[in-house]
């Protein structure tokens, strides 16, 4: 009762019809929205998550999960939060959680398995609702299974080999190196040094495996570890040794291209002159320097794996195992072009 006798007002939680209503769409579209299931048109999904935000909508799945105990956190496991790659698609994650009230807690793991080792140690030690896990360093096979057992896992943008029954959501990236492949070969090049991440990452082994099929040529491999001064040092390398006969570079991702083109002008070695370079990602530099690279959706990879998880977290079920492939696709900008000849 308030101090003058009345009844307080109680408002009345707001419900999946309000929300279409204020969006101006059906139930059902709020629905696929907020789960994934389906493709929605950005604006209309902007509407409905603008509108879950201004009448504070909370599913009914999930209120029920609320009372009975569960946290409305998950776990965010990702190799460098400062390549914009993994800055969106945390972001994607961030949304997705937000829109079906969940909270995320970021681990960063700088592409250290030793690091990543005690995140998920620390992980398994809390109780969250589960976990989406992007992989910047052969994993723990043996530790994520141990977590699979205590809540479910999607994995974002890297496949766990050997780890089965979980939910996946990646990119194409054997149809990425495939592209790159296709690209250098369709300039003339036959010739090409190929800067790898990290051994025995899955996608990293699908770009590498698409793009010398496709490539069909002379493929010269050096292993780094996705960060800008690798690149720049395995081309710094070739170069002294005399060793960098070839007339293109394909770096796994959009940071060792950039380290790689610095390399070549370090040299003299004009870019796409006298060497042509493709990276891997399209993160926001890569249109700034007009790099020429394969553009991942970042932020739907996130937000697909955040959603696919949490529409069966949030009713108390444990997600099936699924597959969910996004398209890439090859931005040509100006850092290829024929080899000299």
């Amino acid at each position: 009762m308030t101090p003058d006798g009345r009844r307080p007002h109680v408002r009345k939680p707001a419900s999946i019809k309000d929300v279409a209503a204020e969006a101006g769409v059906s139930a059902t579209t709020v629905s696929h929205v907020l789960s994934g299931n389906r493709p929605v048109n950005e604006q209309t999904a902007a509407r409905v998550r603008s509108a879950v935000k201004r009448l504070g909508y909370v599913p009914a799945s999930l209120a029920r999960s609320l009372q009975a105990g569960a946290t409305s956190v998950i776990g965010l496991l990702i190799p460098d939060i400062s390549n914009t790659f993994f800055a969106e698609l945390a972001k994607g994650v961030e949304d997705a959680a937000h829109d079906l009230g969940y909270g995320v807690i970021l681990c960063n793991t700088e592409f250290d398995a030793d690091r990543e080792d005690r995140y998920l140690g620390l992980i398994q030690s809390r109780f969250i609702d589960g976990m989406v896990y992007a992989a910047g360093s052969p994993p723990s096979r043996q530790r994520l299974e141990s977590l699979v057992g205590r809540f479910p896992i999607a994995l974002a943008d890297e496949e766990v080999d050997g780890l089965t029954g979980t939910l996946i959501a990646t990119a194409d990236h054997e149809s990425g190196g495939r592209l790159v492949g296709e690209h250098l070969r369709a300039l003339g090049h036959r010739r090409a040094l190929m800067l790898t991440g990290p051994p025995k990452l899955k996608s990293g082994i699908a770009r590498a495996s698409g793009f010398i099929r496709a490539f069909h040529g002379e493929v010269l491999e050096a292993i780094g570890d996705f960060k800008e001064h690798s690149g720049h040092r395995l081309v710094s390398e070739a170069l002294r040794a005399g060793r960098l006969h070839q007339t293109a570079v394909f770096a796994a991702n959009d940071l060792m291209a950039f380290g790689a083109i610095a390399a070549l002008r370090d040299a003299g070695l004009r870019v796409p002159d006298d060497v042509s370079v493709v990276g891997f990602d399209d993160i926001r530099a890569a249109s700034l320097t007009a790099l020429t690279t394969v553009h991942q959706p970042a932020y739907d990879v996130g937000r697909t794996a955040t959603a696919q998880l949490l529409q069966y977290v949030s009713r108390g079920e444990v997600p099936p195992a699924s597959r969910h492939t996004l398209p890439v696709e090859l931005k040509v900008r100006a850092s290829t072009a024929p080899p000299a000849s």
